[in-house]
């Protein structure tokens, strides 16, 4: 009887000792996987961050026109309607950039790193918004103001397409936006997918 005891002692020491390896195991690979997806979703978010920067980066120089930077702000001397171009540019940049991440079906919908790039999409509008109407103007809507463009119908648009989007990610419906630009012209719309 004491052999037996012994035997199961060994016996539960060992199974014990092998089951909390691998439950340290377990865990371990858990806070890898969310150690990924939070770094995934904070690259997101800093990607989309860089390509609204780089919206204003590119209309500039299909503008012609020198920036100057420091941190996320812009600086140049450009004529009223160079300046709304520009300005607009970082919101274009967001819009594309939602509607190739959400209209291409190969780009996978529930990665941290396309849903941190889709939730700065999406914050940044109501973000610009809330500053905007808090502080009295606020950086692109404040630049387009001073420039000569009534912001509302823009901010209307904006909010719109932000709300869309987020219900498209949520809900992923076959239809989405059209958006057309041109130089002097900005084309809205919706389309059904079959």
């Amino acid at each position: 009887m004491k052999k037996l005891l012994l035997v199961l002692s060994v016996a539960v020491a060992f199974a014990s000792t092998f089951s909390a390896s691998c439950l340290a195991d377990e865990v371990s690979s858990a806070r890898i996987s969310v150690a990924k997806k939070t770094g995934g979703f904070i690259a997101g978010v800093a990607s989309g961050l860089v390509f609204h920067e780089l919206g204003h980066e590119a209309m500039a120089r299909f503008e012609g026109v020198d920036m100057r930077w420091s941190g996320t702000n812009w600086r140049t001397s450009a004529s009223p309607a160079a300046m709304r171009n520009i300005a607009i540019g970082g919101f274009g940049a967001q819009v594309l950039s939602t509607e190739i991440m959400l209209g291409v079906d190969a780009i996978p919908k529930d990665n941290a790193f396309i849903l941190g790039w889709l939730t700065f999409n999406v914050l940044n509008v109501a973000n610009y918004m809330i500053k905007d109407e808090v502080c009295g103007g606020y950086g692109d809507f404040e630049t387009l103001r001073n420039n000569g463009m009534n912001t509302d119908f823009l901010k209307v648009g904006l909010l719109a397409h932000a709300a869309l989007s987020a219900y498209r990610l949520y809900k992923n419906p076959k239809f989405i936006p059209y958006v057309g630009m041109a130089r002097d012209e900005l084309v809205l719309g919706l389309t059904w997918r079959w």
